[in-house]
């Protein structure tokens, strides 16, 4: 029974441990990215509004970072299959096939498929 208990705990230490270095990564990490990233094109354009747009870009993709999850989340409740089409299943939908007579379109001259 002691075993489980310390094997339960050496589980439980890691996964505190992959929060910790998950925490570490996107909050420091991604501090640093966002300031060398704006010194970085400040300094080679020597122009503050493209040091802005770098700061608004990684800003932006540090918020995505950050809110991945609640993003993942909200695509799966926002796009649902509408209206009258049958639910997709198992990655099979409703499909349309167009067929296309080439003894027909020959005759055209325009060397393709008209619309």
């Amino acid at each position: 029974m002691q075993d489980m208990v310390l094997l339960a705990d050496a589980l439980n230490d890691v996964d505190v441990l992959g929060i910790r270095v998950r925490d570490l990564l996107t909050g420091t990490v991604m501090s640093v990215m966002v300031v060398v990233s704006t010194a970085v094109a400040w300094k080679r354009t020597k122009s503050v509004l493209a040091g802005g747009a770098a700061l608004l870009g990684a800003v932006a993709l540090w918020y995505a970072v950050m809110n991945a999850v609640a993003f993942r989340d909200s695509v799966g409740e926002t796009i649902k299959p509408g209206g009258g089409a049958p639910p997709v299943t198992e990655g099979r939908g409703p499909a349309v096939v167009r067929v296309v007579d080439p003894a027909a379109e020959a005759g055209t001259g325009r060397g393709g498929e008209v619309l």
